[in-house]
């Protein structure tokens, strides 16, 4: 996983695709498990961060140190957006969204540690469990797309990412 630092960004700023590949590969995951949260559509959510990256990638000249405050709040406000053009939230929903401070809850440090956990977690997973894992979360591919790439059942495939989001649910309670 990439550590994201102030030369990052600044390679960024100046069109480094490595750069903000870093950045990406780095924070993807995290944004959309936030993006999740909010609007309770996996789809939904990867299509919100993917354009906030857009967003990003074309407004990279005036992208700051640390990136994470940025991106935790463009998310926010792309799902509140989201929720209300789809009138997928009542308004309750959408005035306590607009009460969410415009700060990420947990410090860039604490979210490289969980998300190396994970990483770590994962990568002690047996060997089917870790690769449907991974063609999930990392890769972005759906149930169906699974099953098809590794000629199983989808059912099997849910099977193998529940006992993989178990499993690290019960190590991150350690």
């Amino acid at each position: 996983m990439p550590t994201i630092t102030p030369a990052t960004v600044r390679g960024i700023v100046h069109s480094d695709i490595g750069c903000f590949r870093d950045l990406y590969d780095a924070y993807y995951s995290y944004l959309c498990g936030m993006a999740v949260s909010y609007v309770h559509n996996f789809e939904a959510a990867r299509e919100i961060v993917d354009d906030v990256f857009i967003r990003v990638w074309e407004r990279r000249s005036r992208l700051k140190y640390p990136p994470l405050p940025y991106l935790f709040s463009a998310v926010r406000n792309a799902c509140y957006n989201y929720l209300r053009d789809t009138k997928k939230a009542s308004g309750v929903t959408l005035v306590l969204m607009e009460q969410l401070p415009d700060c990420c809850p947990y410090d860039e440090s604490e979210v490289e540690d969980i998300v190396r956990l994970i990483n770590e977690i994962s990568d002690s997973l047996p060997q089917a469990c870790k690769e449907v894992f991974t063609l999930h979360y990392n890769d972005g591919m759906d149930t169906a797309e699974i099953a098809e790439r590794l000629g199983i059942a989808p059912s099997t495939v849910r099977v193998q990412i529940k006992l993989a989001l178990d499993r690290i649910r019960e190590k991150m309670k350690k």
